[in-house]
């Protein structure tokens, strides 16, 4: 009687931190589960994708770990192969979704198949376990395809404040402009009535009176606005979301995380000497 094939697979899409040393651990949790149980040998296949596409393979771990992993060989993708040939198998792959090169959204995502269903089962729950040690939070979720609706959404309401602020701020120009028109008139003899001058002023003051308020709410929505583009664009450059930290590029992970935590501490900092000195001249001012 044949024996029926188990199969687990899952997806993710957080973001992570993959190390040299997670990498090893991921290996050998399933170099050990498939040696579990059988005595066939075991073949394994390390896949890597670069930026300028170009997809290298070896079945050397060592090699894996040797690349340069920077500029167009910065790696994005990652596909870990190991089997036993029509008995077990492994695969797992580990990709940076907010690569241009890469079309889908899935981060991590693995395939177990095996003959019985624990073995499948107990490797399955032991890769959530290491995949979960490494997760990062992924705030700027696949940030290549959602940056440019992000844009188009927030373009609309910047150009109606832009526009609207515009049409604020010429209020001033109209009243002395209508101030300039009175004064003319007065010294054509065109304008001879001091109630008619008084008037038109009084007209053109109460235009800008009714859209003072409408200004200053225009100029804090405008500035809520740059305030969170700015947000979006601090962590979009200092949070990387998917880390394939070895080679080249862990020096460059590890300037991106200090300066971000830098900036971090700077903030709160600030932050809490302009409440605790807020509070302070409250107490005195009283």
């Amino acid at each position: 009687m044949k024996k029926l094939n188990v199969e687990a697979n899952k997806s993710f899409y957080h973001g992570f931190i993959l190390n040299e040393q997670e990498l090893r651990r991921f290996n050998d949790l399933i170099q050990e589960q498939l040696k579990k149980e059988s005595e066939g040998k075991i073949e394994n296949n390390f896949s890597v994708k670069f930026e300028n596409g170009v997809v290298a393979e070896t079945n050397d771990l060592e090699e894996i770990l040797s690349l340069e992993n920077s500029g167009s060989a910065l790696i994005i993708e990652l596909k870990i192969t190991s089997e036993i040939k029509e008995s077990r198998k492994v695969v797992l792959e580990f990709t940076n979704a907010d690569s241009n090169n890469i079309s889908t959204e899935i981060s991590i995502r693995y395939n177990i198949s095996g003959l019985t269903r624990d073995w499948v089962f107990i490797t399955s729950s032991l890769l959530d376990e290491r995949i979960k040690k490494i997760r990062r939070w992924n705030i700027n979720y696949n940030s290549k395809n959602k940056r440019y609706r992000f844009f188009i959404t927030m373009s609309v309401p910047l150009a109606m404040t832009i526009a609207l602020m515009f049409t604020l701020f010429t209020g001033n120009s109209n009243r002395e402009n209508t101030i300039k028109e009175i004064r003319d008139d007065y010294e054509s003899g065109k304008l001879t009535e001091p109630i008619e001058a008084l008037l038109r002023i009084q007209e053109s003051g109460q235009s800008i009176e009714t859209v003072e308020p409408m200004k200053y709410a225009f100029i804090a929505l405008g500035g809520i606005f740059t305030v969170l583009l700015i947000i979006y664009f601090y962590f979009l450059k200092l949070y990387p979301v998917y880390n394939f930290c070895w080679g080249d590029y862990l020096e460059s992970f590890k300037k991106k995380e200090s300066l971000r935590k830098t900036i971090n501490t700077v903030v709160i900092i600030g932050l809490v000497i302009s409440v605790i000195g807020g509070l302070i001249a409250n107490q005195i001012g009283k």
